[in-house]
């Protein structure tokens, strides 16, 4: 048997469901004639479906959240009614585990939803929800839990919390335990609503990231889907693997350049090679173009090289493409000199470099170093000259340094490990698989 308390202020009731565990388990609490009635008639008023509607993706007032007696209306655990006729004057009700922290895990979800709390309640959420899975009865609470965590994790990791770091990686692993956890439709669209909002991030670096980690996994998922359409949505994001897995490996890119030359990207082996996929019509990709040239200029006798490959989307063909590498000029009467690939005049789409990394979007990038293995996907414009730079540099051999050159590696090792581990300390200490 259950009670449920509404009378109580906010934070008398968190602390009551959070940090009393030991409360009132196996004890009897007594309902007054009023508390009792009251409950009665929420049960009256609410059914079922109209509480589930109060839990709905849209984020909740900040008035429902400092409400304690509405938090309590907002759940499908209220007392069940044949509790409540049994033949008891004195109106019993023992308060069971269950009840606690079913009632608390509903709280610590409304509490993330707040901004202000957000810092404090969502990593306690995350650390506490397996606890549910001990009591059948919770199933249900821990479903919704989940989602929540998913969707509030995916937010934060999106606009790059400060406050709240979430590593890509252990996301990823959340979205997949849910997935085994829940298999269907529903686990299957929320892996795609995240997708869609981290395509909105491109060409922001934060969606490589999330992409590399993720893109394998997703792609299991959804290519085991029942549904068609989501069968080929993994079929899409099976090729965007590809493109987010090139770092430390090679590229595939062959073609015809717009001069009518056989090229191969194998050829190129031993430079430094920067891949720009591109439009005409893109302005964010014409745009760089002026900063590319003054690169490429500075830097192609030390063994830099650029390749264009044009997309062949939006009516850009053989003859546009020419023309406007002919007629385009930039300051100091710089102009395209690096070699074009028409990556679009390929008959098959199938044989696409395009169709093969799942392209989609334009600009997207490569750096290539000069054992012909990628270094990076979209190096960000602002460093992307220290990165030509770096690559350039011969590598360094431990055994030829002096013992104060050394102990400068050495260091500079050292930083970049500790800044790694930096980023892996939220999956560090909040992981959804721990149980108390």
């Amino acid at each position: 048997m259950k009670i449920i308390v509404t009378q109580l202020p906010l934070l008398i009731f968190l602390f009551c469901l959070m940090f009393s565990d030991s409360v009132c388990f196996g004890e009897t609490r007594v309902l007054s004639e009023s508390q009792l009635k009251e409950i009665r008639d929420i049960i009256n008023r609410r059914t079922q479906q109209e509480i589930f509607s109060k839990l709905g993706e849209k984020p909740v007032p900040k008035k429902i959240i400092d409400d304690s007696v509405l938090l309590v209306k907002a759940t499908d655990i209220l007392l069940e009614p044949d509790v409540l006729e049994k033949n008891d004057p004195e109106h019993k009700i023992i308060l069971g585990k269950s009840w606690i922290l079913k009632r608390r895990t509903l709280a610590l979800i409304y509490l993330s939803y707040d901004d202000d709390k957000m810092e404090t309640f969502f990593p306690i959420l995350v650390n506490e929800v397996h606890d549910l899975e001990e009591y059948e009865d919770c199933d249900q609470i821990m479903r919704f839990a989940e989602e929540h965590i998913l969707k509030v994790a995916s937010i934060l990791i999106i606009r790059n919390d400060k406050k709240i770091k979430i590593d890509p990686d252990s996301l990823t692993q959340w979205y997949v335990e849910h997935v085994e956890r829940y298999p269907g439709r529903n686990s299957e669209q929320l892996v795609i609503k995240f997708l869609d909002k981290v395509k909105e991030l491109n060409g922001v670096g934060m969606n490589d990231k999330i992409m590399s980690a993720c893109a394998a996994s997703f792609t299991e998922i959804l290519l085991a889907s029942r549904n068609e359409t989501i069968v080929a949505r993994g079929k899409k994001l099976e090729a965007a693997a590809r493109w987010y897995d090139l770092p430390g490996k090679p590229m595939q890119l062959t073609g015809t350049d717009i001069n009518g030359n056989v090229f191969d990207i194998a050829d190129l082996k031993g430079k430094v090679v920067l891949v720009e996929f591109w439009g005409t019509w893109c302005l964010a990709c014409v745009k760089d173009f002026p900063m590319l040239a003054g690169y490429y200029e500075d830097f192609q006798k030390r063994g830099f090289e650029i390749v264009g490959v044009n997309a062949g989307t939006k009516n850009d063909n053989e003859l546009s493409v020419k023309q406007f590498v002919r007629n385009t000029k930039f300051a100091e009467n710089k102009t395209i000199t690096w070699q074009i690939i028409l990556d679009g005049l390929k008959p098959n789409v199938k044989d696409r470099v395009t169709t093969y990394y799942g392209i989609e979007t334009l600009p997207q990038s490569v750096l290539i170093g000069m054992d012909g293995k990628v270094i990076t996907l979209n190096p960000p414009k602002d460093t992307l000259r220290e990165q030509i730079q770096k690559a350039l540099e011969p590598p360094i051999d431990p055994e030829t340094l002096t013992p104060e050159q050394r102990k400068l590696w050495e260091q500079k090792k050292l930083q970049d490990a500790t800044e790694l581990e930096e980023t892996k300390r939220f999956a560090e200490t909040i992981e959804l698989d721990d149980k108390k």
